[in-house]
């Protein structure tokens, strides 16, 4: 058998070298007791054992993490289970071996493959690998007044920040720079971005009562401004690309067919007392989230409300979520609640959040993990409060492990990357974060 090279041959040596480690403190078994000890469905064998133990190859990833649970437990006439504290770091051992592997097979990031599920974070993770630097990526923002929205585009190769400096940055987010100069147009603090679905525009938002087009890759305005009532909370792109709405006091549907030429519809949604930023499915059902515990639903196109309002929560409904199958809706206040988008019932008891209200919350785009942000209340000293991460994996709602939420006062703004894998956060510190997030229990089907 060929033994694996390089810098990606030596970290795989040190890798088995501490899986033997783990092997002699559980018991020392033999490769056969090892095979025997693999749970149902997962098969270990004696020869694939030998060549992981010796680093002589990298096992896929499920193999491998099967080997670590079995190793971990052996002693105890048990396997370890999937929520083991220990099994975290070996699953960030895994993936940086493979990181390192794709690293020695292709000298440039860019030739990985496309259409592998965690592409875009390999990218990312290779390029602070190969500058010696951790993989939790912190970029900054603190010159722009704080960080108060965030987009990834389509690609994900893009990432646009809103700013109290009046000011829209877009960040190359595999060299985690600055994607040129900052746009300015706003003259307030931009608080929504979001790009177009084909990624060519990018719409913003602001507490001057506007909303902007801009053409992403000439960074210049395609429109006169988009006015509306009061401050714009958020911004939602028609899954076609053809609508753009905007809430403000009240939510209304731009006609952006032809981007130059904005159209306005000649009513507005009539929801009152909004109180989150609202949800949009696929086939064009719209959610809003109010005061005392209420949601709405609406059919966007037509802006007609539809259905009993969704009642669950004794305080304001503050975040929604829209699982990417538009099947479950997450409504976020002291806590978070989840519904059958079908049947508009309540599907299990409502997950618990630390602090006292949820300020944002997100699916990722393929369905595995719920994140909620939560925290104090609104003070008057915004340093003061400590906010936190909730994750859950969607098949048993188990939380999994939190990581640090890296900001030092209110976290305003947080998106998903479109391969699931990347989570960037900003706040009021002026800080933009990217981190990779803990990944759903492998080999299970999303879903409820």
């Amino acid at each position: 058998m060929r033994t694996a090279k390089g810098g990606f041959g030596r970290e795989l040596r040190l890798a088995a070298a501490e899986l033997r480690t783990l092997r002699a403190l559980h018991g020392d078994p033999t490769l056969a007791q090892i095979a025997a000890r693999a749970p149902r469905g997962q098969h270990l064998s004696a020869s694939g054992i030998s060549a992981a133990l010796r680093g002589h190859t990298l096992p896929s990833r499920d193999y491998y993490l099967t080997l670590v649970r079995v190793l971990l437990a052996y002693d105890t006439n048990k396997i370890a289970s999937l929520q083991h504290p220990d099994l975290p770091q070996w699953r960030d051992r895994w993936q940086r071996l493979s990181l390192l592997r794709h690293a020695q097979n292709s000298r440039a990031p860019a030739s990985l493959p496309t259409e592998h599920h965690a592409a875009l974070s390999e990218q990312v993770v290779l390029a602070a690998l190969r500058r010696g630097e951790h993989v939790q990526l912190s970029p900054t923002a603190e010159d722009l007044g704080g960080v108060w929205a965030v987009a990834f585009s389509p690609d994900g190769h893009l990432l646009a920040t809103g700013h109290g400096a009046k000011t829209v940055q877009l960040w190359d987010t595999i060299a985690q720079r600055r994607a040129g100069p900052a746009l300015f147009g706003h003259t307030d603090r931009v608080t929504s971005v979001a790009f177009s679905p084909d990624g060519r525009l990018l719409a913003t938002g602001s507490e001057d009562a506007t909303a902007r087009l801009w053409d992403v890759e000439s960074r210049t305005l395609v429109a006169e401004p988009l006015h509306t009532s009061g401050f714009v909370d958020s911004l939602l792109f028609a899954p076609d690309g053809r609508s753009l709405y905007v809430q403000g006091r009240t939510i209304r549907r731009w006609d952006i067919t032809d981007p130059r030429q904005p159209q306005k519809s000649e009513k507005h949604f009539f929801a009152s007392n909004l109180t989150s930023a609202s949800a949009l499915s696929t086939d064009g059902l719209l959610i809003t989230g109010h005061a005392e515990g209420v949601a709405h639903l609406w059919k966007a196109q037509e802006q007609t409300r539809i259905d009993a309002p969704l009642r669950g929560h004794a305080a304001n409904v503050t975040a929604l979520a829209l699982a990417p199958n538009d099947d479950v809706l997450a409504t976020g206040s002291e806590d978070v609640q989840l519904w059958d988008v079908r049947t508009r019932q309540m599907i299990r008891e409502p997950l618990e959040c630390p602090g006292d209200m949820v300020t944002g919350m997100a699916f990722s785009p393929d369905g595995r993990i719920l994140v909620a942000i939560s925290g104090d209340r609104v003070s008057d000293a915004p340093e003061d409060p400590d906010f936190h991460f909730s994750i859950w994996e969607t098949v048993t709602w188990t939380e999994l492990p939190n990581p640090q939420i890296g900001h030092n006062g209110h976290v305003t703004a947080s998106a998903f990357s479109p391969d699931s894998r990347l989570f960037a956060t900003g706040g009021t510190d002026g800080l933009l974060r990217i981190r990779t997030l803990p990944t759903a229990i492998p080999n299970v089907p999303a879903g409820t």
